[in-house]
């Protein structure tokens, strides 16, 4: 086990030469339709192909990219983004009997930059914290990143360490032929799990994330705040399904930011960042052979920043809440295939650009696993 610095929490890094290889699709559709100060439709489609495989005793080798298309009614207010995303390579090696796990990578600039001032009116919307779009970004430049993560056992249960480091290479994201560099991120991760078979699961990681000045054209800009992550999540197994739960708390330091009269960044005086909460259930039973059903529940509420009502920097607090679920159907010993769906609704308080927001959505969702 490692609680994985690359992003998703924890990681099992099980890597078997000789194991079976695996090719994951997916395929999201997912419409918002934002009503007040503001009213529009943002849609976005995203479907990412994920391929991992053994390639070596310990060796493991993943390639993974995506197409998307994100547009809004009416059309005449906001842009359209459509292509192929930016892709990723990733080498990882296990040794000393999975306790220790080497990984690098490389993300290409196969996604779309360069966008024109009516595509990139979409972005604040893609990236807004009460909205989930799969896809926030585009494209950004060639990417680096590498990882060390070890784990230990300790009374039962494992305790696992990782640190990664990713580097950004320079990129145009807009039509102005200014080049902008994200800071350097560094990732730290510290996990403890348990795993009792056909039974259950249980565990917990703290990953913190520091990043270093962004800069356009040569010249520090923003500085990403440090975040603390915490994640928790729990299983229980039985004869005819299982059910899960998890929980997030996300709490972002204070931002840097450009002053005029300072050569270096500096720190905001107050928080433009609220915290984020959020939080799953999800029931799955076997309804018949390899038919299963599932049902979730997901809330994800974020509190309002440090700035007042009357600031441009304000950012209100935001609700959102999801219903959904689906089948997973099996065919044979190699294929998985799911579909299912959600409705959301939520509302914001408003910030600096707008007013108060009432929000609602739903999304669809189909999956196809393909073990060879």
């Amino acid at each position: 086990m490692f609680a994985a610095a690359t992003g998703a929490g924890r990681a099992d890094a099980q890597i078997v030469y000789g194991q079976k290889s695996s090719v994951m699709q997916s395929l999201t559709y997912l419409s918002w339709r934002i009503s007040g100060d503001t009213s529009l439709t943002l849609s976005q489609w995203y479907v990412p192909v994920y391929v991992r495989g053994a390639i070596s005793s310990g060796w493991d080798l993943s390639i993974y990219s995506a197409v998307s298309g994100t547009s809004t009614k009416p059309t005449t207010a906001q842009g359209e983004i459509t292509g192929v995303n930016d892709s990723r390579i990733q080498l990882s090696h296990a040794m000393a009997d999975d306790r220790i796990l080497l990984s690098a990578g490389v993300s290409l600039p196969t996604g779309q930059t360069k966008l024109t001032p009516l595509r990139r009116a979409l972005l604040p919307w893609l990236s807004a914290d009460f909205f989930n779009f799969p896809l926030k970004t585009p494209g950004e430049g060639l990417n680096l990143f590498g990882e060390l993560g070890v784990a230990a056992p300790l009374s039962g249960w494992t305790m696992g360490m990782a640190g990664a480091v990713y580097y950004s290479g320079k990129y145009e994201p807009y039509d102005d032929r200014r080049e902008y560099q994200p800071g350097l991120r560094v990732v730290g991760t510290v996990g403890l799990h348990r795993d009792w078979p056909h039974r259950g699961h249980l565990g917990a990681d703290l990953i913190t994330v520091y990043s270093a000045d962004d800069k356009v054209d040569g010249l520090a800009v923003f500085g990403d705040g440090i975040q603390f992550d915490i994640r928790a999540a729990g299983s229980r197994m039985s004869t005819r399904g299982r059910i899960e739960a998890a929980l997030r708390f996300i709490a972002r330091g204070k931002n840097r930011r450009f002053d005029a009269g300072n050569a270096d960044l500096v720190r905001e005086r107050n928080n433009t960042n609220g915290n984020d909460l959020r939080a799953n259930l999800a029931l799955h039973h076997v309804l018949a052979g390899r038919l299963q059903g599932w049902v979730t529940i997901d809330a994800k509420i974020l509190a309002a920043n440090e700035y007042g009502l009357g600031s441009p920097l304000y950012e209100g607090a935001s609700r959102i809440y999801g219903f959904g679920g689906g089948i997973d159907l099996g065919f044979g010993s190699g294929v998985i295939m799911g579909l299912g769906g959600r409705y959301w609704t939520g509302s914001s308080d408003g910030s600096g650009a707008f007013k108060s927001l009432d929000l609602s959505g739903f999304e669809i969702i189909q999956r196809l696993t393909l073990t060879l």
